[in-house]
């Protein structure tokens, strides 16, 4: 006799079952930030840490052809750390005009919780948090590549989910 098809969410729920710890790993418990990946709802944006100790990471938008440069340093006026996305800079000493001209997003990288409130980014070995925060992502994606990010509500860009470790 034949068994019917599990639908999708049975299926998950089998899966998620049958891998000890993914589920863990997707909430951030058994990943270390340093090796954390995430996407918007539709994974059209997605950013995804280097593994290296200093939280250096890559934007990936669909359609965009390239990796953009990500990195993370303290955010001294505001506390926490701040991010920047940067699109082929010039190597060695820059400019201020060349930086301006090379800067895709600069601003803060905060963590989310289930409950909504607002943190700072964890150290590279400290579990990942569930969602990052980019406030003003969707303002300069848009002025760079209005094409790529139309459509899209500012909180799908801004507010990206723990999708991956590469653990």
């Amino acid at each position: 006799m034949k068994s019917a098809p599990l639908p999708i969410t049975a299926l998950a729920a089998v899966l998620v079952t049958a891998a000890p710890g993914w589920a863990e790993a997707m909430s951030g418990r058994n990943c270390p930030q340093a090796l954390a990946g995430y996407s918007a709802a539709d994974q059209r944006i997605m950013l995804e840490f280097s593994g290296a100790p200093d939280l250096s990471f890559f934007l990936l938008v669909e359609g965009a052809g390239a990796k953009f440069e990500g990195y993370t340093y303290p955010a001294e006026e505001e506390g926490g750390i701040a991010g920047v996305v940067l699109d082929e800079c010039p190597d060695g000493d820059a400019t201020g005009e060349e930086m301006a001209a090379c800067t895709v997003w600069q601003g803060l990288v905060r963590t989310v919780t289930a409950d909504g409130k607002i943190g700072d980014l964890s150290a590279a070995n400290e579990p990942a948090a569930g969602h990052l925060r980019l406030d003003g992502l969707a303002a300069a994606l848009g002025e760079r590549m209005p094409d790529l990010v139309a459509g899209l509500a500012q909180n799908e860009i801004e507010i990206l989910t723990l999708s991956a470790c590469q653990e």
